[in-house]
């Protein structure tokens, strides 16, 4: 009956409207890795979000998380570009036990939204896009704090992270020339050398402990979980080094951290508050720089030969949301038939 109540509104709904949809476009991740998308584009979108960072044109609050075991962690993660007009969200996990059950660690998915109304247009897989963002963040840092003549690096774990490290590090640092690496399980570090080292051109030499790995290294990467005990002591931090942790300070004792002479993170609020929920346990140590600063040129970063310096990104959405927009561009500029969600219907 033309003028009946609709229960679904609240209010009267003229029998003739007209509609308008909603649509969600959903991407898996095997679409997502049929765009081809290269880590030298990555490391691109990468730095220019850090820019915009270090300019003070980001949204990009610290992620509060759920924990529902001691080891584990799931994050939401928002960040808006304020001069792009791009924003969205990653919902992201970290169960280091998934091992186990022969599933990734880490597992998201990311939301983007429109920004001019607010609707979600776009849910995407999120797992393969934190793989290689963190790997590019770690590159960025390189690019900026690492002795211009590195050429050895050594890897503690080489899992994921390790592996994508590696192949972002050697982009922009193609005089790397030996890479050390450690992992508690000595297959998976052979694997390691027996896969990347012809894909790299690069030795890999594959180590007892974790001293010979940092010992004489121009750049450590610390690719680990949670730890109960850190690894990396100050003595094994040699000048010239820089330095970069990805599980959030855990794998670095106290007094590295404490007396790196340059101590650089990706947010000063998120990393204080990691502090809070148990990170940095001998205490923060003074900040030199956010990341985005650096890139922007606002702060130098390396400046001799001799700094040892720390970087502890602890990981921004932003970083997750202009890769992630770059794909959704991609998919759109493609017009295929991907899979369509209608989140509602809308009379007018």
């Amino acid at each position: 009956m033309d003028g009946a109540p609709d229960q679904r509104w609240g209010s009267y709904r003229p029998e003739r409207c007209i509609m308008k949809k909603i649509e969600i476009l959903f991407l898996s991740q095997k679409e997502i890795l049929d765009f081809n998308l290269g880590m030298t584009e990555i490391i691109d979108l990468v730095e220019k979000g850090l820019i915009e960072h270090g300019r003070g044109g980001v949204e990009n609050p610290p992620k509060p998380g759920i924990h529902a075991t001691p080891n584990s962690f799931i994050h939401a993660m928002p960040a808006y570009f304020k001069n792009l007009k791009i924003g969205g969200l990653k919902w992201v996990s970290g169960y280091p036990d998934n091992r186990e059950l022969g599933l990734p660690q880490i597992i998201g998915a990311i939301i983007l939204n429109d920004m001019k109304i607010g609707a979600p247009v776009c849910i995407m897989d999120g797992t393969w896009i934190t793989a290689v963002r963190t790997a590019a963040v770690s590159a960025i840092t390189a690019k900026y704090c690492a002795r211009k003549d590195a050429r050895v690096l050594g890897i503690i774990g080489a899992g994921v992270q390790g592996r994508q490290n590696l192949i972002a590090l050697k982009i922009v640092f193609p005089s790397l020339s030996k890479v050390k690496v450690f992992d508690i399980n000595r297959e998976t570090a052979i694997t390691y050398r027996d896969k990347l080292s012809p894909q790299i051109g690069a030795e890999i030499i594959v180590c007892n402990n974790v001293e010979s790995v940092a010992k004489g290294s121009d750049i450590i990467v610390t690719a680990t979980q949670r730890l109960s005990n850190p690894l990396i002591r100050n003595e094994w931090f040699e000048p010239g080094c820089l330095g970069m942790g990805l599980e959030a300070s855990r794998a670095w004792y106290g007094e590295a951290i404490l007396k790196a002479d340059k101590f650089i993170t990706d947010d000063w609020e998120q990393t204080k508050h990691f502090k809070a929920q148990g990170a940095f346990p001998d205490g923060l140590p003074k900040l030199y720089a956010e990341l985005g600063m650096v890139v922007c040129g606002e702060k130098p970063g390396r400046e001799t030969d001799k700094e040892r310096i720390l970087a502890i990104n602890i990981g921004l959405a932003l970083e997750d949301i202009i890769v992630a927009h770059r794909i959704y561009e991609m998919a759109k500029a493609k017009k295929e038939d991907f899979k369509k969600l209608t989140l509602m219907e809308i009379g007018s």
